[in-house]
Formats: structure tokens, C-alpha cells, sequence
């Protein structure tokens, strides 16, 4: 599972550890969350059926922006492997000519209108979505496929007219409003982790100067701030080494276009509720239960089988202390 679906899994382990060693990110929300709460929103969500896929699209505009090599994503390289294995129903054929064309356009990043930009994010949010749901084709992706059979040269025009101009355009406003807020330091783009393997390649959105910052383009930011708070303490976490120094963690409201970051150290010892905790210590025991947890899963559950056992295998970890 993801890093977020493993938090709000009940009984996963990362949910325990949470749980266990940061029990007091509620207290910290209501003590932030008026402030999340009164940004006002600037773009309005028009089409809940599609905030999914604008939330990501957005995310792959802001690589776009900052001309992040996609090309060496291991999310779009993986999201088209499984696409292509699992099949568009269009025919083998059809298959690999729209992978081989897609991974071609890969090394190619658009040049051309906003609108382009939009729509090319959209369809990087197609693959990303493929990579993360184990194959799946969306319906624009399947047009992009047949389009190629009829013999259509590959283009990133070409792929982009299968996009609902609602959808690019809801994507182009929520960057219109982001562009004069960016920051013009060098900016990290889709950071992985040390720990990321553990929790099905956990990617995060950007790392600014030591910052860690996940993008939301959710209308009311509010409402997820728990979970959302959990997720970034819990990149941080995965970042076993310290290899991008982090110093803090926040938050870019894409419909509000603003920031809101806290320092990390000091947001683990409110969250944790202890004075003399430390990062590099939550750390240690985060990668010493991933370590010891995630490969005996298979081997965990085939001994219950076996001896009918109900045990929990995590339950006297020194984590969960």
C-alpha cells in the first residue's frame, strides 16, 4: 500500500506506529487548523468527479514548470510497464506502439500554450494513476491508443486532445494562481526515500531550500489536515539517512495559493508529545519496524495459516513502547 493508504489502514503498521509514537497530531491540528481554515478559496472546484485527477495533474504541471526530467520517473517508467502488461483491450499491437510512443514523448517535454502544458499534465496523471492502481486505463488513455493504430504520428499535441478542456482548464487556473507565488530557488521535484521501497515507492511533491512541501488541491484543507499532517511527518520519517536535510514540513493550498510550513523538529516533539524527542531517533525506529515488518508479511501469514494463530507480529516491538 501507499504511505497514505498505510496510514489510514487500521492496524497497518505504519498506522500503529503513528498511533503509538505520535499520538498528539490531533492536538496539533486544532491548534493550526483555524488558521488552514480561514484561507480563502481562490479556485473553485467545479468537478468533484475529476479532483482526483486534477490534484495529480497539477503536481505534474509544477514538474513541467520546473523541467523535471520525466523520462527517469520511476512512477511514469512503471506506470507504462503496467499498462502495457495489463492491456488497453485495444490489441497487443496497439499496446506496445502506444508504450514505445509514450516513453518516446517521455524524453521530450512539451513546449507550446498553457493550455498544452494542461492538457500534457492530465495525461501524465493518467500513467501516474496506471502506476498506481496496478495497470488501470483511463478512458482518455484509451483514445490516445486507438489514435496511434490509425496511424497518427505521436505528439504531445496528439495525446493532449483527448483531455476534457474543463478538466485543462481547471488545471491552467490553479497554476495561473501558483506562478507569481513559486519560489525561484532550485527546487527537488518527486523526492524519494531511503524507506519510499517499503511503502510502494513513497514520492513526495518538492523540497525547497530544506523544506519539505506536499501540494493539496482539496477546497477545504482543513477537513484532511490530520491525515495530511501525518503523511508529511511521515515522508520526513522515510528519509532514513537525512539525505535532503530537512529542517521543515508544510503545505502548498493550490485553490487558496498559500504556504504554510512548520519547523520539523519542533513538530515532532508536539506531535510526539515529548520534549526531548528527535527526529533522527523516530527515524531509527520507523526503519527498524519497516525493516523488520514489511518482508514477513508473506512469511507472517503463512505461519498463521499453519497454527491458527491470531498473534500480532509488530505487538511487542520496541516501537510500539
Amino acid at each position: 500500500m501507499s504511505l497514505t493508504s498505510e496510514i489510514s489502514t487500521k492496524n497497518s503498521w505504519v498506522n500503529r506506529f503513528f498511533k503509538a509514537r505520535l499520538p498528539h497530531v490531533n492536538d496539533f491540528v486544532k491548534r493550526e487548523g483555524s488558521a488552514v481554515k480561514s484561507m480563502s478559496t481562490e479556485v473553485a472546484l467545479l468537478d468533484k468527479g475529476a479532483a482526483r485527477t486534477i490534484g495529480t495533474a497539477f503536481d505534474y504541471r509544477l514538474r513541467l514548470h520546473y523541467r523535471d526530467d520525466l523520462s527517469k520517473s520511476r512512477v511514469m517508467n512503471h506506470g507504462v510497464a503496467r499498462m502495457q502488461l495489463v492491456g488497453s483491450g485495444l490489441g497487443a499491437g496497439i499496446d506496445s506502439l502506444w508504450a514505445k510512443s509514450t516513453q518516446s514523448l517521455l524524453q521530450r517535454p512539451p513546449i507550446g500554450s498553457e493550455d498544452l502544458m494542461a492538457r500534457t499534465s492530465v495525461v501524465l496523471a493518467w500513467i501516474h494513476d496506471g502506476f498506481r492502481s496496478g495497470g488501470r486505463w483511463s478512458s482518455g488513455m484509451m483514445q490516445i491508443a486507438a489514435s496511434l493504430d490509425n496511424g497518427e504520428p505521436p505528439t504531445w499535441h496528439g495525446y493532449a486532445a483527448a483531455v476534457d478542456p474543463d478538466v485543462a482548464c481547471e488545471v491552467t487556473s490553479l497554476m495561473q494562481l501558483a506562478t507569481p507565488r513559486l519560489p525561484v530557488a532550485d527546487v527537488i521535484c518527486g523526492p524519494v526515500f531511503d524507506g519510499s521501497p517499503f511503502v510502494k515507492g513513497a514520492d513526495a511533491d518538492m523540497i525547497v531550500d530544506g523544506c519539505l512541501y506536499d501540494v493539496k488541491t482539496t477546497a477545504h484543507p482543513r477537513d484532511r489536515l490530520p491525515v495530511n499532517v501525518r503523511q508529511l511527518l511521515g515522508y520526513a520519517l522515510l528519509d532514513w539517512y537525512d539525505g535532503y536535510r530537512l529542517d521543515r514540513v508544510g503545505f502548498y493550498f493550490a485553490r487558496q495559493g498559500r504556504w504554510k510550513d512548520w519547523p520539523l523538529e519542533q513538530l515532532v516533539r508536539e506531535t510526539t508529545g515529548d520534549a526531548h524527542a528527535t527526529l533522527a531517533g523516530l527515524r531509527d525506529q520507523f526503519r527498524a519496524l519497516a525493516e523488520e515488518h514489511s518482508p514477513r508479511r508473506r512469511w507472517v501469514r503463512r505461519i498463521r495459516s499453519n497454527v491458527g494463530s491470531s498473534r500480532n507480529p509488530t505487538r511487542n516491538h520496541p516501537a510500539f513502547a
